[in-house]
């Protein structure tokens, strides 16, 4: 009937997609040549992000360097 062939297309498809985020995963590693890059974060706000020290622009803190 319609509705088990809709459970089974979304069966496969959730499993397809599941395939793919684990064989896809892999360790992170920096890209060439950006190894000596930093990247300037704000202590309150950590999804501010940088390349340059400078202030948040949220509150003003001084951004420091992401570990």
């Amino acid at each position: 009937n319609m509705k088990t062939n809709w459970t089974v297309a979304l069966i496969v498809a959730i499993a397809f997609v599941a395939g793919i985020g684990v064989s896809g995963c892999s360790k992170a590693e920096p890209a060439p040549g950006l190894s000596g890059l930093k990247i300037y974060t704000c202590p309150m706000h950590p999804e501010v992000m940088k390349d340059a020290p400078g202030d948040c622009p949220k509150c003003g803190m001084k951004l420091v360097v992401k570990k």
